[in-house]
């Protein structure tokens, strides 16, 4: 049944994009937000479903409607069992699910009138971009960021920001850089408006893609 039971929380995680869904039986504590809405159901005997909601919005209607169908899959699957609620929770996790999600942000930024690309760096690397650059954009890249980080010094900020006639470009998190290539004149403030909100999301999925250390945390022995 417990197999059962995270399958229906995995599905509904994919579904809806969200960062976790939770079996929380009668009593039991659920387990700590990591920065979505919640949204809950009850499943029965005081149990719940607790969905934590993800950075990408969802129509209230879509959610509502997935919940209810999560939640009567869930009570057949508990009722073939000995109709016990256990303490289960799904998150997503996965780098390719949080890819994605960069680069849904990434792909509304483009889709501004006379974009022709929009992508994330970290500490120079390109991590995601939509649609790609191409070959003399990519190669401003170096240049643009070390720009960047020369602007955020002259401002006396930890993040900096270009407004060239054909780029815009903003700091944000640690070194990282949501830069956007125009072949056009572009309305300045509407886009620092929608880079900023933009980046207020993906400062929150970046360090799940940053790799895991490769050396244990030092620990300073007791004093003697």
């Amino acid at each position: 049944m417990i197999d059962e039971l995270r399958a229906q929380l995995g599905a509904l995680v994919a579904e809806l994009g969200a960062r976790r869904a939770s079996i929380v039986p009668a009593g039991a504590a659920a387990p700590p937000l990591t920065g979505g809405g919640v949204r809950t159901l009850p499943l029965g005997q005081g149990a719940r479903l607790e969905l934590e909601l993800g950075p990408i919005g969802r129509s209230s209607d879509d959610v509502d409607q997935a919940l209810e169908l999560a939640v009567r899959a869930l009570r057949q699957v508990a009722r073939r069992g000995d109709g016990a609620w256990p303490a289960l929770s799904v998150a997503s996790a996965s780098p390719v699910r949080i890819r994605d999600r960069v680069a849904t942000y990434v792909s509304a930024l483009a889709s501004i009138q006379h974009a022709r690309s929009a992508l994330v760096t970290v500490r120079g690397v390109e991590v995601v971009a939509a649609p790609p650059p191409d070959a003399s954009e990519r190669a401003r890249l170096p240049l643009l960021v070390k720009r960047l980080e020369a602007a955020a010094r002259r401002a006396n900020s930890s993040h900096g920001e270009l407004t060239d006639p054909d780029v815009y470009a903003i700091g944000f998190w640690h070194r990282a850089a949501l830069i956007l290539f125009f072949v056009g004149d572009y309305p300045v403030d509407f886009v620092r408006h929608r880079a900023r909100l933009v980046t207020r999301e993906l400062a929150e999925l970046l360090p799940d893609l940053e790799p895991e250390p490769t050396t244990p945390v030092a620990v300073q022995p007791p004093p003697r």
